[in-house]
């Protein structure tokens, strides 16, 4: 898959795609239920309502029926509810499946619905799909199919509305052409960077999750990265993020997770990030992923606070500005029992600005523990730079784990082995 970033994460929109295939539907569904939570539905021929049970299916597949020859009054206030909604309404504007290739020409009653709500027009092509089920076709066969989205079509509002239909039309189908052509012919660059949107969009998904104002079930979130990770996956397997974000949201299903299976799901973290930095020394989330795993698991399997403060730091340097490493970096300084350099890192987390809930609750736990370990309260005045060099190991005297760790709302959010004593106040 190619263009995700040009779908959005919600509101409404029409998606225009090539139509191939019977199978269209099933792979759209798949992969825009990754990209946004809300439902989809499709334009259909009426035909396809008359028989009780193909009725009951294709309603539950989000089928509008339609009338090619004379839209009805039910279909404009049935798309209105749609866009009202802020889901997608996928209008194959072909009208009937064809070849693949050449397309057929274009109906312009999408562009119809566009104009007259105002709403973008995205196209998409496809290739494949016709060897999956073509037109006549009773069994599905194996085959690979690419999809490339292209961007929101221009409109120019100065013109008439019958001349931003044709426009719109006309565009349409040049950007179809072009589009089917690159999916037709992918190349290795554009894979590559495809890979990286859609790491870029799983992790953006993971943050959404981990937010203090999203509405959806986090079950929704995590499905949505996995698929993402997966299409990422098969176009560039030796993507760091992806390999990253897998990992991490390995560390999210341990959570929940009972003490022996958390066991055993931790080491897959610890590998999927140590592999990323062998190659990427820099990576961000890979080295927080390793201070949590030296931090969360006991000295006995393998677990080194020490290097959990090491890995921290890193993450500071690396990102300074975002509170959740010096957070980490804290609790491990902690552990570590170097009091006086988590006091330093706590107070710089105070004093930054918090733009969202989850900054503003990682702020307020930070002045918590500030007080706690120097017995005033937090400092309003921003740290000096002393702050940014805090050491990254801590002193022979407390170099050792000893089993101890930090139970975290944090990035992984993984609960620390029942064995294992925390901190009273975890980090986010």
């Amino acid at each position: 898959m190619e263009g995700a970033q040009h779908i959005p994460a919600d509101g409404p929109f029409i998606l225009v795609p090539n139509h191939s295939s019977f199978a269209d539907h099933f792979i759209l569904d798949a992969i825009l239920d990754a990209l946004r939570p809300s439902f989809t539905y499709y334009l259909t021929k009426a035909e396809s309502f008359v028989h009780p049970l193909r009725s009951r299916w294709t309603v539950a597949m989000g089928g509008i029926p339609v009338n090619r020859e004379q839209p009805s009054r039910e279909l404009l206030a049935a798309v209105d509810t749609v866009f009202a909604e802020g889901s997608t309404l996928v209008v194959y504007a072909e009208g009937t499946r064809g070849p693949g290739w050449p397309l057929l020409p274009l109906k312009d009653g999408a562009f119809r619905f566009a104009v007259r709500s105002k709403i973008p027009v995205i196209p998409v092509g496809m290739w494949g799909n016709q060897h999956i089920l073509p037109k006549g076709a009773n069994l599905p066969r194996r085959a690979t199919t690419r999809v490339v989205f292209g961007p929101p079509l221009a409109v120019d509002s100065t013109q008439s509305r019958s001349a931003r239909v044709a426009a719109l039309t006309q565009s349409a189908a040049a950007a179809l052409e072009n589009l089917v052509d690159l999916a037709r012919n992918p190349t290795a660059e554009r894979d590559r960077a495809s890979a990286q949107q859609l790491a870029d969009r799983a992790e953006a998904t993971i943050e959404t999750m981990l937010s203090h104002t999203d509405t959806q079930p986090p079950a929704l979130r995590v499905h949505q990265a996995r698929t993402l990770l997966s299409l990422a996956a098969r176009l560039d397997p030796d993507n760091a993020d992806v390999r990253v974000t897998r990992a991490r949201l390995t560390g999210l299903r341990a959570m929940d997770a009972s003490v022996p299976l958390r066991l055993a799901l931790l080491p897959r973290v610890r590998s999927g990030a140590a592999r990323v930095v062998e190659k990427h020394p820099d990576h961000l989330m890979a080295h927080y992923l390793l201070g949590r795993w030296n931090l969360m698991t006991p000295r006995l399997l393998g677990g080194r606070t020490s290097k959990a403060v090491t890995h921290f730091g890193h993450t500071v340097r690396i990102a300074p500005h975002d509170t959740r490493y010096p957070m980490a970096h804290a609790e491990a300084l902690i552990a570590a029992g170097d009091t006086a350099a988590a006091a330093r890192q706590l107070a710089r987390i105070v004093s930054t600005p918090a733009p969202d809930p989850r900054t503003a609750d990682r702020r307020q736990r930070a002045a918590a523990l500030y007080q706690k370990l120097t017995n005033t309260p937090a400092p309003d005045s921003a740290p000096d730079s002393s702050v940014l060099d805090a050491p990254e190991a801590p002193n022979s005297a407390s170099s050792s784990n000893s089993s101890s760790s930090t139970g975290s709302s944090n990035v992984l959010n993984v609960p620390t082995p029942a064995t294992v004593p925390t901190p009273s106040i975890p980090a986010r």
